[in-house]
């Protein structure tokens, strides 16, 4: 799926979702202002026919909680359950005959449910309100309307959570599809130039012209010895990775000398480092370098280190090994001086089928999987691995495994 039909899906939702919680929105304001007209009119009509009642009271009849208990089941017969405070002022609301709850007086004042109010006992030329005050509540109008449409957003924000989820999911899975078909691309690459060179030197062999010269045997045998333990590396590399991905999966520890390996290792790269008149300094100090490690895995590890260090050099590869010991750790650190990882691309270079953005460098081949090998042997081995590199000053590897 492309990735601009992707983006104009989301796009579309988007504008939907927002337009429908829009409607959403407009409609719960109409349902909570109209709720609230019809409370207005049914608390005034409560009072319209509590209000006489209240004005007729004999004295002997006449009590505060007469006129509370009165004011309740009037509003109750008119569908509100909703219980008042109340309270009788003067008109000028800074004197207060009764209130139901003192302290309340600023609340009474901003009320809108102010009804004149005129009892027997008042003096014919004082005017008095009967107050009403309503503490609010944020379900006090509407409360089906309000849960429906909390409910409704909700299941709208789900439904966008997981098209965001979705979207990442398959923007994430065509990438990692891109890398695989990348991936099967360079390693049908990697296989075929072995092999050809192989059969190109088998071929030179049976040439009756060659096969009498001893020194042009030699050459094409160790041509072939180096394609072949290429091979064996390309292979062993996609094959361990693979494994290594089953969470069961376990290595077979024994002692290894690191520093016989790594002179082991640097031998099989002379032929290449010869051939661009680079070189590979070895700087051997870990005192013990015996660590207990799976031996084929820990060479791959130097091996794939030491060839990314040469193909990501540029001109002659200067290439330094080294090793030390620090805290119980045996420390191997693998530098060249080539063109450098961006801090971007340092962020995902462990991550299977990533590979470098290398510029204006085009020979440089892989699979992306190298480097997560490395990460996942360091891993399975206890140990740590670091990488510190500058855009055209080379890059270091710091490898730490217990000792």
């Amino acid at each position: 799926m492309k990735r601009r039909f992707i983006v104009l899906i989301f796009v579309v939702f988007t504008f939907a979702a927002l337009g429908l919680i829009s409607i959403q929105v407009y409609q719960t304001k109409q349902s909570m202002t109209a709720s609230e007209s019809l409370f207005s009119i049914s608390v005034n009509n409560t009072m319209d026919a509590v209000v006489p009642k209240l004005e007729q009271l004999s004295p002997e009849d006449y009590s505060y909680s007469h006129i509370d208990s009165l004011i309740t089941d009037e509003l109750l017969t008119n569908g509100i359950t909703r219980e008042p405070e109340v309270a009788i002022a003067y008109t000028h609301m800074n004197e207060y005959l009764y209130c139901s709850h003192p302290g309340s007086e600023p609340q009474f004042r901003e009320s809108p449910y102010k009804f004149t109010y005129k009892p027997d006992f008042a003096e014919a030329d004082t005017d008095m309100f009967l107050v009403l005050y309503f503490p609010h509540s944020p379900w006090d109008f509407g409360f089906n309307t309000n849960a429906f449409s909390i409910i409704y957003i909700l299941l709208i924000a789900v439904v966008t959570a997981l098209l965001i989820i979705t979207t990442y999911t398959i923007s994430k899975q065509r990438k990692v599809d891109e890398m695989k078909n990348d991936f099967i691309n360079n390693m049908t690459h990697e296989i075929k130039t072995p092999l050809a060179t192989i059969s190109l030197a088998s071929q030179m062999l049976q040439d009756t012209s060659v096969s009498t010269d001893p020194e042009q045997q030699k050459s094409f045998l160790n041509i072939i010895q180096d394609e072949t333990s290429r091979l064996r590396v390309l292979v062993d590399t996609i094959l361990q990775s693979a494994k290594m991905s089953n969470k069961k999966y376990s290595i077979n520890l024994d002692e290894v000398d690191i520093h016989d390996m790594i002179t082991h290792v640097a031998q099989s790269f002379k032929l290449t480092l010869s051939n661009r008149n680079g070189s590979l300094t070895i700087d051997l100090k870990a005192d013990p370098s015996v660590i207990y490690a799976d031996p084929l895995h820990i060479s791959n590890l130097i091996h794939n280190l030491i060839d990314n260090a040469i193909k990501y050099s540029t001109g002659q590869p200067l290439i330094e090994v080294s090793t030390t010991t620090a805290d119980n750790m045996l420390v191997l650190k693998i530098r060249d001086h080539g063109i450098g990882i961006s801090r971007e691309d340092q962020k995902h270079i462990f991550e299977k089928f990533y590979r470098v953005s290398t510029g204006n460098v085009h020979n440089v081949k892989g699979f992306g999987i190298g480097l997560n090998y490395v990460a996942q042997v360091v891993q399975l081995h206890h140990g740590t691995i670091e990488v510190e590199s500058e855009l055209g000053e080379g890059t270091s590897f710091t490898v730490r495994l217990p000792i």
